[in-house]
């Protein structure tokens, strides 16, 4: 069967192969709510120094 010798081997392999994707999709969901996190931080800050920008400067 697809070159193992036996059928727990084949299982083994399979349950092997899904675990390494299911580590491999929450490491790219984390990644991606990562990058979201800051993108709405650096949204966050533009918007701080366009206020900062705008408001007159007590001397």
């Amino acid at each position: 069967m697809f070159g193992f010798s036996d059928y727990a081997e084949y299982r083994r392999n399979e349950q092997e192969t899904d675990q390494r994707n299911e580590r491999a999709r929450v490491a790219r969901e984390q990644k991606d709510a990562a990058r979201r996190q800051a993108a709405v931080r650096r949204t966050a800050e533009r918007g701080a120094r366009a206020a900062d920008a705008v408001r007159p400067r007590v001397a």
